[in-house]
């Protein structure tokens, strides 16, 4: 049957080293939607911030809706939404809303969050997301937006974060870093919390970081440093570690950038396939292949589309 392959994360950045016009990349998504189910990928996702200097989506469901109307087969995910920082009964009703726009073809992924400004900017207590994100599930899971649990995707890999997917019967979008051993972890956790809840456990997810070349060794040159300075910006300024921000705990922030680097696919199309079917074999069915950084050009990042569609693609779904 072979592995559901999408890609992702558009997230409508703009920064100094790349600047983009932020309406022409909401204006031009619908078409880049159509390229995307023209190669044959089976979705799309989105991601969501809000309250930093490169203009991350605030609203992703705004774009999916208006890519909906462009597309006919591409499903569209979110990874994720901040699910703590939304009122919850509104975002199901804004949810539900677009999967009928868009046909049923709606994957709502949802997380907590971890950036103190973006709370502190809608007035919440980071210290109350978890709280929030159990109210919210919930809501969610009394009354689906998409009409099936397992459209929902909840981000996480902590041991309660995955008993908590398999209690609602809702999918499971695990992080990059994980291995085989830690994603077969992962799956059992989710499937137990399914059976003993009594329901249908969901589908089981992956975010992988991948860059496809012909030539394995120019793959790994161009796009791992780069990729390293992505994610320790990030990491850095983003991410709370041991009660201090990345910046702070230098030694943790390396170790965090290693593991995201380690982890990516990275390489001949043979190469990344055979990762992609490592995740497979594990428990993984749906990978969401992120090729869409701040510092991947227009052009390259069509390449990257290209190729990948024309060989790992036509492999892992074969």
């Amino acid at each position: 049957m072979g592995v559901d392959l999408g890609v992702g994360l558009w997230s409508f950045q703009s920064t100094v080293s790349m600047p983009r016009s932020l309406p022409g990349l909401y204006r031009d998504f619908p078409a880049v939607a159509r390229r995307v189910e023209e190669l044959g990928y089976a979705h799309l996702w989105l991601a969501e911030h809000r309250l930093w200097y490169d203009g991350w989506c605030p609203a992703p469901l705004i774009p999916v809706a208006a890519a909906a109307g462009a597309t006919s087969t591409l499903r569209f995910g979110t990874a994720v939404l901040l699910l703590p920082q939304h009122d919850p009964r509104r975002l199901r009703s804004v949810a539900a809303a677009v999967d009928a726009a868009a046909r049923g073809r709606l994957e709502l992924g949802v997380g907590l969050g971890h950036r103190d400004a973006e709370f502190d900017g809608v007035g919440l207590a980071r210290t109350g997301r978890g709280r929030r994100m159990d109210a919210g599930l919930e809501v969610l899971d009394r009354e689906p937006p998409c009409g099936r649990s397992n459209a929902v995707w909840v981000g996480g890999m902590a041991t309660a974060a995955l008993e908590r997917i398999g209690r609602h019967g809702m999918s499971a979008l695990l992080p990059q870093t994980l291995d085989a051993a830690g994603i077969r972890r992962a799956v059992d956790t989710v499937y137990a919390a399914a059976r003993a809840a009594g329901r249908e456990p969901g589908r089981i997810g992956m975010v992988k970081d991948v860059w496809v070349d012909p030539d394995g060794d120019h793959a790994r040159s161009w796009f791992l440093p780069r990729l390293r300075r992505h994610y320790v910006e990030e990491a850095g300024a983003w991410w709370v570690l041991d009660g201090s921000h990345g910046f702070a705990r230098p030694e943790r922030l390396d170790k965090q950038v290693d593991r995201a680097v380690r982890s990516a696919a990275v390489g001949t199309p043979a190469e990344v396939a055979a990762s992609v079917a490592e995740a497979e074999e594990a428990g993984v069915d749906t990978i969401v292949a992120r090729i869409n950084f701040d510092f991947v050009a227009d052009h390259e990042l069509d390449r990257q589309l290209e190729l990948l569609a024309s060989t790992v693609l036509k492999e892992v779904t074969a």
